[in-house]
């Protein structure tokens, strides 16, 4: 095509070009809306892929804690986390200033510069924070490879990442990657753009953390313990007869969690990998045992079954002392405590506790209830039996963690679920025990993001008018801290300090 030497008809070339070129540019809201829904679908993908980490991190964790070999392990997990959570702590800032900047949010919710172009082309490019994301993305694989000692198993990782910076293409026109990405893109495309590089982190996150957790060799019971076991042909000897017992030295996990114990068909709970089997035979004479113990593979749902018959004889005089629920007594709460002498009737059984109250509920049952951490001793005797005592560590209840409607931990929240809740309460997981712990006070401020920090110190879990007011007042970007908060649990003489909550309203 040739340029046209007359100047009117230049002039109406030029004109019809850059109403091209406008229309191009003209992106539809229909498009813009897309953009939008599309980040709010990776920012939430994120959260779960977040949340399942977390879960493999648990993983390693209970396996560090249950065999140092581990340890190692553990810590490398550790700082992928870290590395992870810091470039996406500084991705959620850049999107944040990025809506900050092209204006906000409007009275309804909606970005007001969504369409805007020349903040981004100034701000990622003209301003390098494009060429900042670009090292950042960078650093971050680099970093992640460099805790991956094996040379062949660092590259098959580094194959699973989609974390990395692509080429710019030799025909384009803008030759830095950051002038190619974020060049002339409205707000409402960039920002899906920065969600996916904070999941990409994730999922290369995801990726480094399965191939600890699979190190760890999770699906194998590895023995932490052992035992001498003396397995004899029979457990009760007659003056002038023979005795034959086989002797070795037996392993066994403490942490096992996949172990069914069974006697003559009735089960038995199993607590730190060994099952505590008790029992008053009726008469004396030759009794037998059926034990059988299944074992299930946590990975394939394997099912192993092992199995053993005993015999003993009912006759000689013995004592046996076993807490029905964890090895240790707890302060301020009932311990239930199983307590049976055989060949020794109930009435001439004599029990006594030093360091813990102790009350009877049956023949065989009791409760123990000690008020203050430190040694327990129960005595039994009577009945012809000497004085046997038997030895307990009195510990106080675990600490709770604080706990705002179905959220135990910091979070992102809508205002409106947020402003639903009335009380912060303090709960136990994972103990047996009915203990239930009274939030005594806790301090919140509220951080909007544009006006002064508000505070208030509540007294009790329910949450004062004070509180009410601000916890009422959340809005998109604010960010409510709950500190300083003390409950008191059963036994206790003071109240406890508990874990700090942070939730950012979005």
């Amino acid at each position: 095509m040739s340029i046209p030497k007359e100047p009117r008809q230049l002039m109406v070339n030029l004109m019809y070009l850059f109403l091209t070129v406008m229309l191009a540019l003209n992106v539809s809201a229909e498009i813009l809306n897309a953009f939008l829904v599309m980040d709010e679908g990776i920012s939430e993908s994120s959260l779960i892929v977040g949340n399942a980490n977390s879960q493999i991190l648990a993983a390693i964790d209970q396996q560090a804690d249950a065999y140092r070999q581990f340890e190692p392990l553990r810590e490398k997990a550790q700082e992928v986390n870290e590395l992870a959570k810091a470039f996406g702590d500084f991705i959620q800032k850049t999107k944040t200033d990025l809506i900050d900047i092209s204006g906000g949010y409007d009275e309804k919710g909606k970005l007001v510069g969504i369409k805007d172009k020349d903040v981004t082309t100034r701000i990622f490019v003209k301003e390098g924070k494009g060429d900042l994301i670009e090292t950042e993305i960078k650093n971050l694989k680099e970093n992640l490879l460099a805790l991956i000692d094996d040379a062949e198993v660092r590259s098959t990782l580094e194959s699973q990442m989609p974390l990395g910076v692509k080429p710019v293409p030799e025909e384009s026109l803008p030759k830095s990657w950051s002038a190619f990405t974020f060049e002339q893109m409205p707000v409402a495309a960039v920002l899906p753009l920065l969600s996916k590089f904070e999941n990409d982190a994730r999922i290369a996150e995801t990726a480094l953390l399965n191939y600890f957790l699979g190190q760890t060799d999770i699906g194998t019971m590895k023995p932490d313990a052992f035992e001498a076991v003396v397995a004899a042909d029979k457990s009760y000897v007659i003056r002038g007869e023979d005795l034959q017992a086989e002797i070795f030295l037996g392993a066994y996990s403490s942490t096992a969690d996949n172990i069914n114990v069974s006697v003559n068909g009735r089960s038995i709970p199993v607590r730190n990998g060994k099952a505590v089997f008790n029992t008053r035979p009726e008469g004396l004479g030759e009794k037998d045992l059926d034990v059988l113990i299944n074992v299930t593979n946590p990975i394939s749902g394997e099912v192993k079954s092992y199995r053993k018959k005993f015999n003993y004889e009912v006759g000689e005089r013995s004592v046996a002392v076993s807490a029905d629920k964890m090895n240790v007594l707890y302060v301020g709460v009932d311990n239930p405590i199983t307590i049976s002498a055989a060949g020794i009737a109930s009435t001439d059984m004599q029990v006594a506790a030093d360091g813990t109250a102790l009350r009877k509920v049956n023949n065989s049952q009791f409760i123990a209830k000690p008020t203050s951490p430190g040694q327990a001793k129960i005595t039994v005797s009577g009945g012809g039996l000497a004085p046997t005592t038997f030895n307990y560590r009195v510990k106080r209840i675990p600490t709770p963690i604080p706990m705002i409607g179905r959220y135990k931990s910091s979070n992102r929240i809508s205002p409106n679920e947020f402003k639903a809740y009335e009380e912060l309460k303090a709960i136990h997981e994972h103990f047996d025990f009915d203990a239930k712990c009274q939030v005594t006070s806790f301090e919140i401020t509220r951080v909007p993001k544009k006006a002064d920090v508000q505070d208030n110190v509540n007294q009790g879990g329910r949450f004062d008018a004070g509180t009410q007011r601000l916890v009422n007042q959340a809005n998109f970007g604010d960010v409510y801290y709950f500190e300083k908060i003390k409950a008191r649990c059963p036994g206790d003489q003071a109240s406890r300090t508990l874990n700090s909550m942070v939730f950012r309203i979005r």
